[in-house]
C-alpha cells in the first residue's frame, strides 16, 4: 500500500473514532469546506450543515460507536465496512439495555480532495 493510501485508511480510522466519541470539533476539521453527506435521513452540503447533521445524530443517541470491519482505499476514494452501535435511550451510557440497542451494517463511501480532507460521505446502510 503506498504511503498516500496508508494515510487516508489512518484518517478514516480517526473519522469513526472521532465519530464514536461524538467529537464533532475533530470532524469539522477534517471536512472540506464544501463537504456532502448523503445518508438514508437526507443530503447536506458545506460544512456547517454536515456537522449540524452529525450534531443532530449525536443527540439522538446516547452512546454511538462504530465499529471498523474493513477500510479499503482506491485513488481519491474510500470504503468503510462498519457496524454501528446504536444505544437510544437511558441515563447511562455505559449500560447496554439490549431493549435500547441496535447494531446498523453501514458502508460509507468517502471522498477525499487533494489537501487530504473528506469532500464527500455517502452512508448506505446494508
Amino acid at each position: 500500500m503506498s504511503i498516500e493510501l496508508a494515510k487516508k485508511e489512518d484518517i478514516l480510522r480517526d473519522y469513526f473514532e472521532a465519530f464514536s466519541n461524538k467529537d464533532v470539533d475533530t470532524l469539522e476539521t477534517m471536512f472540506s469546506k464544501d463537504i456532502q453527506l448523503t445518508d438514508s435521513h437526507g443530503h447536506w452540503e458545506g460544512i456547517e450543515a454536515v456537522v449540524e447533521a452529525n450534531k443532530t445524530i449525536f443527540r439522538n443517541c446516547l452512546r454511538i460507536t462504530a465499529i471498523v470491519d474493513d477500510i479499503v482505499v482506491e485513488g481519491n476514494s474510500a470504503c468503510g465496512i462498519i457496524d454501528i452501535e446504536i444505544i437510544t435511550q437511558g441515563s447511562d451510557p455505559s449500560n447496554d439495555f439490549r431493549e435500547n440497542h441496535q447494531t446498523l451494517k453501514v458502508i460509507d463511501y468517502f471522498v477525499f480532495n487533494d489537501q487530504l480532507k473528506i469532500e464527500k460521505i455517502s452512508a448506505y446502510k446494508q
